[in-house]
């Protein structure tokens, strides 16, 4: 008597009865085997995705310049923050009461030197303001620059002249 033949008369089942439910119970397995690596595979994907996600340049502008102020303002108290063993540079603060630019001649520098518009973002307007051939009607255009919103908009509306 074979195994199987064995398991037949203990369990009171033919051996086709015995095949059919054998073959069920290891496509069973398999199945929970291949979603397990499924699983797996998606979990390694999320994970490439999340270590490979970058900052986009409005965030790291935006981080930069709070990192800037953190910084400025414990130079100011004559407090040093854990990670600075020695204060050097410190960034100019960026005075609210600045004269008005025209738009149509101001180097990247100048447009640096506003509040909320890192070097970064300067030259991208630059480059913006030489695709349209200096003529830049109205504020609203300045939502095409990439890192420019609404907020940033109203910081150049007041800080800059359309000419």
């Amino acid at each position: 008597m074979t195994f199987r033949d064995k398991i037949a008369v203990m369990l009171s089942m033919t051996r086709t009865e015995i095949t059919v439910i054998s073959s069920l119970l290891l496509f069973f397995i398999l199945g929970i085997i291949v979603n397990s690596s499924r699983s797996l595979q998606e979990a390694g994907l999320f994970m490439a995705t999340e270590q490979t996600e970058r900052f986009t340049d409005a965030e790291v502008d935006s981080l930069l310049r709070e990192a800037a102020l953190l910084e400025a303002a414990l130079v100011k108290t004559g407090a040093q923050a854990p990670h600075i063993q020695e204060q050097k540079n410190v960034l100019p603060e960026k005075s609210a009461d600045s004269p008005k630019i025209v738009f149509s001649n101001a180097t990247a520098d100048e447009l640096a030197a506003m509040p909320g518009i890192s070097s970064v973002l300067a030259s991208r307007l630059i480059t913006f303001r030489g695709s349209r051939q200096g003529k830049v009607e109205r504020f609203q255009d300045f939502l095409e620059v990439k890192g420019i919103g609404r907020k940033r908009m109203e910081t150049l509306e007041q800080h800059l002249i359309l000419d």
